[in-house]
């Protein structure tokens, strides 16, 4: 009966740490995406910066893969 309790925490733990992880690049990824719909509204010729954009965007998602891939590591 305890190793069930501690299977319990456990999975919860994992959970909040997927949730937790995720928080902070969709966040980034909403301003990244906003400030670069900005620039464009203000001034069309920055539409050619989308290939920068799309950059940040993949970098700050790969933070969010780390923390999913945490989950595997963590026991």
């Amino acid at each position: 009966m305890i190793l069930a309790e501690t299977l319990n925490l456990a999975i919860i733990a994992k959970g909040l740490m997927i949730g937790g992880g995720f928080i902070g690049p969709a966040i980034g990824i909403g301003l990244v995406g906003g400030n670069y719909l900005s620039a464009v509204g203000r001034n069309p010729e920055a539409a050619k910066f989308l290939g920068q954009a799309l950059i940040f965007v993949a970098i700050i998602e790969l933070f969010g893969l780390l923390a999913f891939a945490s989950i595997f590591i963590v026991k």
